[in-house]
């Protein structure tokens, strides 16, 4: 009994390898682009707490004082 084995090209395997590795490299790219997002709003959330306390303090918001010597 004859048992046929199938063995792929180079170039399909090739071809196989690089489609492997642009959606490993989209799925980076999502991930860092989350990651970054992420990152912005716990800054920018931070940023509009930090505004709140100062105006609560009678404080101008965005106003640099020179410090005290």
């Amino acid at each position: 009994m004859a048992v046929a084995f199938y063995i792929p090209d180079q170039a399909t395997l090739l071809r196989k390898a690089q489609e492997q590795e642009k959606q490993l490299l989209r799925l980076r790219q999502w991930q860092m682009a989350t990651v970054m997002l992420n990152t912005i709003r716990q800054l920018m959330d931070s940023n509009s707490l930090t505004s709140q306390c100062l105006q609560r303090a009678g404080r101008k918001c965005c106003k640099w004082r020179k410090p005290s010597q």
